[in-house]
């Protein structure tokens, strides 16, 4: 041993290459071995343990106690607590069952190739981003809002209340004369009578859809912006002149608050759909890179469908 103070272990001279490489990797082992303890025990990694609030683990998914009392309640009609321990490890396995057949499928990308599980998706998604919409209620104050703003959507129907008479042939002076005898105050009857008019049809007090369907699309026009005890001019049709002698009409008007009340909630509602379904596509697009064939790049702007479903 020599005279030096230094202990043998510390001294270069005296140390080992095959030591010093046998203490460096044992140092690495535990290093690895500690590693790996951290690893396995951090959040999101794959682990023995079932979380409190899970009921199994499948593949690292969780099926969540909260959703298997509630298929379990929804499936017996009874409360958790007097279900049967039969019936638990019933649905426990039809969970499962459904779980491994959802990864299974999107292993083998059918919610990208099956229609059906396509459509299921974008319902799901549609439904969770208007989920808010749909459970809420517009205030008074926003409702008065909506309505001040799209007052002009609430109209009340308009009404007709005609005579549609005709006037057989193509003799337009007899039906102007028709024309101003019934402009005149002169009775219906005595008009028919003396011009030799027929009623092609009488349409008491019918909303404007079925005026239109009745009287067809051009008398409907020639008569619509007409006051109630006007008379249209004679207007040749395939069986004839027609003169249209309007006894009534009540032209749509703009409903007040209260009236339009009524449908107010799921007009707001359906609108307010739409404004969250066009911010969610908003968002999607902007962090998606999106390519159109040639043939559609051009013509095809999304703003021009941003109300549809």
């Amino acid at each position: 041993m020599s005279n030096d103070s230094t202990p043998d272990f510390l001294r270069a001279d005296l140390t080992s290459n095959s030591r010093a490489l046998t203490l460096y990797a044992a140092g690495v082992v535990i290093g690895l071995v500690l590693g790996g303890i951290g690893l396995f025990n951090a959040r999101g990694t794959t682990t023995n343990k079932v979380p409190e609030e899970v009921l199994a683990l499948v593949n690292q998914r969780p099926i969540l106690r909260s959703d298997f009392v509630t298929q379990l309640e929804n499936e017996t009609g009874k409360p958790f607590a007097e279900a049967s321990k039969q019936d638990q490890l019933r649905v426990l396995d039809e969970m499962l069952r459904e779980e491994l057949f959802v990864q299974r499928g999107l292993e083998l990308n059918f919610a990208e190739t099956d229609q059906e599980t396509r459509s299921a998706l974008y319902n799901i998604v549609e439904q969770q981003v208007t989920a808010d919409v749909n459970l809420g209620k517009a205030s008074e104050k926003e409702l008065r809002a909506y309505f001040d703003k799209h007052g002009d959507q609430f109209m009340t129907e308009g009404k007709l209340d005609v005579h549609d008479l005709v006037l057989a042939g193509d003799n337009s002076n007899k039906a102007a004369e028709a024309v101003k005898a019934l402009r005149a105050g002169t009775k219906l009857e005595e008009v028919k009578k003396r011009f030799g008019l027929t009623e092609e049809n009488y349409y008491p007090d019918e909303f404007y859809y079925l005026a239109k369907v009745h009287l067809g699309e051009q008398l409907f026009a020639a008569v619509k912006d007409l006051d109630s005890g006007q008379v249209s001019e004679p207007l040749m049709s395939e069986d004839g002149l027609h003169i249209v002698q309007v006894i009534s009409h009540s032209k749509p008007r703009r409903e007040s608050y209260e009236e339009a009340k009524s449908v107010l909630q799921s007009t707001w509602g359906s609108s307010e759909k739409v404004r969250v379904m066009a911010n969610m596509m908003n968002f999607l697009r902007s962090r998606s890179t999106i390519l159109i064939a040639d043939d559609y790049k051009n013509e095809y702007k999304p703003e021009d469908f941003a109300g549809a479903n």
